[in-house]
């Protein structure tokens, strides 16, 4: 419910960005439209560890499941050693001919078309509710114990991490987005799938993990559990067959969903100059087939190669930085950087908070928090660094609210209007922050070295006369509305952000 709730606060800005730009790209077109190309080309990234990435992820996961199920794993260990002494299911370091077929197959599909996606999609989706309905409520009728006596027994760390790591749960309501340019009237109909998807995520996750906790409560040492072992040590074997299975039919779902919105990601790019023009390509149904393979193979390799233990951890980052380039973008464009740079004093400003924001999290958690959680001294220069940035970060969010004018449509009852900007955004970043600082250093070096390689890739294909950029439609038409109205100076800027 932790992660609900934090999520909630970034939800305000996707909610008002996908109603005022209803089209593919989520995160990667907010922050190109709202913060400029390199921070466009950050938020790609972090959509590509949210989407492919994390498919490749559950498909090694549902790879191991099945090789469970049938007491064989054809898997490579790393260092050539049978499986089970060079490697197991909790350090998958192995190459998964299996997740790698998965992964080939989910991106046949969708580059079918969404018509056949959604046959496939909507089917899976009610089987998948009907199968944590019932984890819900088999739980919940093997209770046992009171798991009030010892709650949260590893203390406020244990639920901070854990509530970072569930983030990997609520990649839909920002998938949602992705989708937005083959939405009816998205305009209406974003904000409130992203509300429905959010509460939906929100209250079943809560509560499966509920019912699991009441199944099985805490002892000292044990290790984690699953609800297929839980129903096996309850005397339960048909209900842990029945999970077992339910997981093997419905877990390609998962991966389907996060092939889905990749080729919509790449097209957007491509669109804007930042790809070549084969991912925009599209067959007569409007599909993009060449795109979806070229992703599909990517993903593939990434699914047949690298272990879902490292993958884990890199999703949840870049999930949490798309968040924080989402807000940061919803108040740049709020007072007057939306297309074009109007505000530069704003846009300075946005930046200077993006980065208060983060020493106050990375402080608090690390210098502060922790300490103090583990009875240990607190960091004086932390307390010190902590008390600046967040002093810095609330004059900079003042400063914005009180000594800017709006310059976008506030008039427009049709569009969703976020709540409390720009304090509830920088809350929120404050918040993602702080979760940030609970992941290991080594997953912000993978991370680093995956943005190394997209900016290389980025930069090299970029460097030709700008001319021949192209910009998206989508971001055409809200540049014209917004730029219709002159800026301070009498007329209107036309220099775009980068």
């Amino acid at each position: 419910m932790a992660a609900g709730l934090i999520c909630l606060l970034s939800s305000m800005s996707y909610m008002e960005l996908s109603s005022r730009l209803p089209t593919k790209g989520s995160c990667y077109v907010f922050s190109y439209h709202g913060l400029g190309e390199l921070a466009g080309v950050v938020g790609a990234v972090c959509l590509t560890m949210e989407y492919g990435i994390s498919g490749a992820g559950v498909a090694r996961n549902w790879s191991a499941k099945l090789s469970d199920a049938i007491g064989y794993h054809p898997v490579l260990c790393y260092n050539l050693q049978p499986y089970g002494q060079g490697c197991d299911e909790d350090d998958d370091y192995y190459l998964d001919p299996i997740a790698a077929v998965m992964t080939l197959l989910c991106t046949g599909i969708v580059a079918r078309g969404l018509n056949m996606g959604k046959i496939v999609i909507n089917a899976f989706t009610f089987a998948k509710i009907a199968l944590v309905a019932f984890l819900i409520v088999a739980g919940l009728a093997s209770w046992t114990g009171n798991q009030f006596d010892n709650f949260a027994p590893r203390g406020a760390p244990g639920v901070i991490r854990a509530t970072s790591l569930l983030f990997f749960g609520f990649i839909g309501f920002d998938e949602v987005c992705c989708m937005a340019s083959k939405a009816d009237n998205p305009v209406k109909t974003m904000p409130r799938a992203l509300a429905g998807t959010l509460i939906g995520a929100a209250l079943f996750s809560g509560l499966a993990q509920f019912s699991l906790s009441a199944m099985v409560p805490y002892t000292e040492g044990m290790k984690s559990i699953g609800f297929e072992e839980a129903f096996a040590n309850e005397g339960l074997v048909w209900a842990r067959w029945l999970v077992a299975v339910g997981e093997l039919v419905l877990l390609p779902l998962v991966v389907l969903l996060s092939v889905l919105p990749q080729p919509e990601v790449t097209a957007a790019m491509a669109e804007d100059g930042l790809l070549p023009p084969i991912f925009r390509q599209t067959n007569r149904k409007g599909t993009y087939v060449k795109g979806t393979w070229l992703c599909g193979s990517f993903l593939t390799l990434v699914a047949f190669t690298v272990p879902f233990v490292v993958l884990w951890d890199v999703i949840t980052l870049g999930v949490l930085m798309s968040f924080n380039l989402t807000n940061a973008a919803l108040i740049n464009m709020r007072y007057g950087n939306g297309g074009a740079l109007r505000k530069p004093w704003v846009d300075v400003l946005v930046w200077l908070l993006m980065i208060t924001t983060c020493i106050a999290g990375f402080t608090f958690n690390q210098g502060i928090l922790s300490p103090l959680l583990e009875e240990e001294p607190v960091i004086t220069l932390s307390v010190v660094f902590f008390g600046l940035s967040s002093a810095c970060a609330l004059a900079i969010m003042g400063g914005i609210r009180f000594g800017f004018e709006t310059r976008c449509d506030m008039d427009d009852t049709s569009l969703f209007k976020a709540w409390g900007v720009p304090f509830v955004p920088g809350l929120a970043m404050f918040c993602n922050f702080f979760l940030l600082a609970t992941l290991p250093w080594m997953t912000w070096a993978y991370f680093s070295a995956l943005l190394i390689v997209f900016f290389i890739l980025y930069a090299a294909y970029i460097v030709r006369p700008t001319t021949t950029k192209v910009v998206a439609r989508s971001v055409i038409e809200v540049v014209m509305d917004q730029s219709s109205s002159p800026d301070e100076s009498g007329g209107s800027s036309a220099t775009v952000l980068a």
